[in-house]
């Protein structure tokens, strides 16, 4: 049976300035086996097989830690870890994470995503929203023209056409994601909590489940940028056109006092 290092230990091979002391000690496995040892995890995981490395690489951890994201188990660990990686210039290996991604898919539990290619009435008839238009109104208080609106197939309320993703500036790419995510937080936390704390909670949730996996990905990539609310002027955003007003969340100050001393913060209490 070929074992590969994976998790923590691997990375701290790699980086002995991870920060933390691993607790136990993973390894990816070719077959399924019942071997149990004291401290020692065996993940059945056939995609490694393919390599002949004992411990796995960082770009392989990176993939791996991806994938792993579309699952709510460890996420916050592995999320850190993936930020740590990609400071540490380490780039995705697309075609490695869709080997991952697809036996997880066929091995783990599955998870409810959104779909998307459906009428906006079949879309938003749901617990969340009992007025189909109400989604709507609330992305014309954030902006005059909604950022997920320069992405939608021709001809579709909401079906994305991942070409016209692409094509956006880096800019507009946070811009779909911003504006879906405080959308999406004031639909289901607003009056239940601190909207920054929504902000952060809906993000991991979208990337979950709801996000397209294109936009999830570049969420992914950019998650720090994406939680530093202060530099993205968020602010303006929840203040122009009456948006606190008409949402009631609490002030602005709250949020910015957050966004200041937490933004890196919550990664590393992850």
């Amino acid at each position: 049976m070929q074992k590969t290092l994976i998790g923590s230990k691997a990375l701290l091979h790699w980086y002995p300035d991870l920060g933390r002391e691993p607790s136990d000690t993973d390894y990816a496995v070719s077959e399924e086996t019942d071997k149990k040892e004291e401290g020692v995890e065996y993940l059945f995981n056939p995609i490694f097989k393919q390599f002949n490395n004992s411990i796995a690489t960082p770009e392989q951890l990176l993939a791996l830690k991806v994938s792993h994201l579309f699952w709510d188990t460890n996420w916050d660990k592995h999320m850190f870890d993936v930020q740590f990686l990609l400071d540490k210039g380490i780039k995705l290996d697309l075609g490695l994470y869709v080997q991952f991604r697809q036996f997880f898919e066929d091995y783990l539990p599955k998870v409810r995503r959104s779909a998307l290619n459906q009428s906006k009435e079949e879309f938003f008839t749901n617990a969340v929203n009992e007025d189909v238009d109400e989604h709507d109104k609330l992305h014309l208080l954030l902006a005059d023209v909604p950022a997920y609106t320069k992405i939608l197939k021709d001809g579709c309320e909401v079906e994305v056409d991942f070409n016209k993703f692409e094509n956006l500036s880096f800019e507009e790419k946070l811009d779909v994601v911003i504006e879906e995510n405080l959308i999406m937080s004031t639909e289901r936390y607003s009056g239940k909590m601190p909207w920054y704390k929504a902000y952060h909670i809906q993000l991991k949730q979208n990337i979950m489940k709801h996000f397209p996996e294109p936009i999830a990905l570049f969420a992914i990539n950019n998650y720090k940028e994406l939680l530093n609310l202060r530099k993205l002027k968020i602010e303006e955003k929840f203040t122009s056109n009456g948006f606190i007003q008409n949402i009631g969340f609490a002030s602005i100050d709250s949020l910015l006092l957050f966004s200041s001393v937490v933004v890196f913060e919550i990664l590393k209490s992850l």
